[in-house]
């Protein structure tokens, strides 16, 4: 997942170009889509990218981003059935070029996302992507889940954050999931409050820093038909004294 996130600063797959033939499922007038792996439009702050982090291999299919905004953006993704492992994590982000995380006193965000319900074959799950240190730690916060499993981790304990509970996840050395013990579609989270979570249970560095805050769809499998994901409204705001 480290690549994924290298691969997101140096990605030139970014191209603006007027709709053809878009599909129902797709914005039919998008400002920007792209089906290149690493397709990325940098716009308004904020980087989109069609992410498609652990391809090429059999069970990735075809997949394309659209955006028109930071607030009305999707992906229409094909993963094989069956498949377990995260293969793309079509995502916008933004850049903090690694601030003390102590220099903030608030990062939150806010969002919308329409994540396929009652169909077979889907593991996928919306989901903060929020790197650390230089993309040195990962942390997660999973806010909608279908079909995905948190076996192989280690439960480190349970969270409470903005009135929202979770259970805390730990993979590896540097890798930490909060999931949420409900689905939301729609809502927030507190990245600044998860971060200090982490901090004062001693599992990362008091003087770490930000390095940048994703939000999107982690994609496993869509049952081997393409599968429609759209998010809306979303908002991050943060302050540094």
């Amino acid at each position: 997942m480290v690549k994924r996130a290298f691969a997101l600063l140096v990605a030139t797959g970014a191209w603006l170009m007027p709709a053809t033939g878009a599909s129902a499922s797709i914005s039919p007038s998008p400002t920007w889509q792209s089906s290149a792996a690493e397709g990325t439009w940098n716009h308004d702050g904020y980087l989109f990218q069609n992410d498609m982090w652990n391809c090429p291999q059999s069970a990735c299919g075809k997949q394309t981003m659209w955006a028109d905004s930071v607030g009305d953006w999707g992906v229409v993704s094909t993963m094989a059935a069956g498949n377990t492992a995260v293969l793309t994590y079509p995502d916008i982000g933004k850049l903090f070029n690694d601030q003390r995380v102590s220099d903030f006193g608030m990062i939150s965000n806010g969002f919308s996302e329409s994540m396929p319900r009652d169909v077979q074959g889907l593991h996928a799950e919306a989901a903060d992507d929020v790197w650390l240190n230089h993309y040195n730690i990962e942390m997660m916060i999973w806010v909608d889940n279908v079909g995905r499993s948190l076996s192989g981790g280690a439960l480190v304990g349970s969270a409470t954050i903005s009135g929202q509970h979770f259970k805390v996840w730990k993979y590896g050395g540097s890798e930490f999931i909060f999931d949420l013990t409900h689905n939301e579609a729609t809502g927030g989270t507190n990245i600044l409050g998860s971060i200090d979570w982490l901090i004062g249970h001693g599992l990362v560095p008091a003087q770490v820093t930000l390095t940048e805050v994703e939000f999107g769809v982690e994609i496993a499998s869509t049952g081997g038909h393409p599968m429609d994901f759209k998010v809306s409204n979303y908002w991050l705001q943060s302050d540094a004294g």
